[in-house]
């Protein structure tokens, strides 16, 4: 076969975004973990990006990390051929708080996201549908209340995980990488990957 007869074909990146409850990982998950285990287990990513440092990861201390993760899929990475990776810095995103009126209505608005994922009966049902879009909104609202130093914090987060996925997904061109982590970040993750057009940004039932 002479040179050039056959172009090589490269596989396209792929990279899908799954949300989690995990800032409420203090309270009882409304889903059963078997759940998240069995989504992750069947897409088999070459790459799972979780929300973690990096410290935490080389000291293998996963307390106060959210269920999800250590009860889930690090246990399942573990026992199968999916490579970790921490994107998660060491900064911690602030609680949002405030005091007054804002006070009031963000502890309002805590309780009223808790009560929308309280009957979820998997981690689809809070990543698609009426669950997801209208936390979308608790959450910006939330926010909002808290002032300009949470709101900073978490556009900041939002530019940190996405570069993160960006160097990860540059140094393993081809590969499929799931990432997964808090809800609230997912919806603006997404669209700031599809910017990149070396990448393509799949939905996780495709990936």
């Amino acid at each position: 076969m002479k040179s050039g007869d056959v172009q090589e074909i490269t596989n396209p990146t792929l990279i899908a975004v799954l949300g989690t409850l995990a800032e409420f990982h203090q309270d009882p998950l409304p889903y059963d973990l078997a759940a998240l285990v069995n989504l992750v287990a069947g897409m088999n990513p070459d790459l799972l990006c979780l929300d973690m440092p990096l410290a935490q990861w080389r000291q293998q201390d996963f307390s106060g990390l959210s269920s999800e993760y250590s009860e889930a899929l690090l246990p399942l990475a573990a026992q199968t051929d999916i490579v970790v990776v921490p994107i998660g810095g060491e900064q911690v995103m602030p609680r949002a708080t405030a005091v007054g009126w804002r006070g009031v209505l963000i502890r309002w608005t805590r309780s009223l996201l808790v009560r929308i994922q309280s009957d979820a009966p998997g981690p689809d049902a809070i990543n698609q549908g009426w669950r997801h879009h209208l936390a979308n909104t608790l959450y910006s609202i939330t926010r909002q209340l808290a002032g300009t130093e949470v709101q900073h914090s978490y556009h900041q987060r939002i530019s940190d995980l996405t570069n993160a996925v960006l160097t990860v997904a540059h140094d393993n061109p081809g590969n499929r990488i799931l990432v997964v982590t808090n809800i609230q970040y997912c919806h603006h993750i997404r669209p700031r990957l599809r910017q990149h057009t070396e990448i393509e940004v799949i939905t996780y039932k495709d990936l």
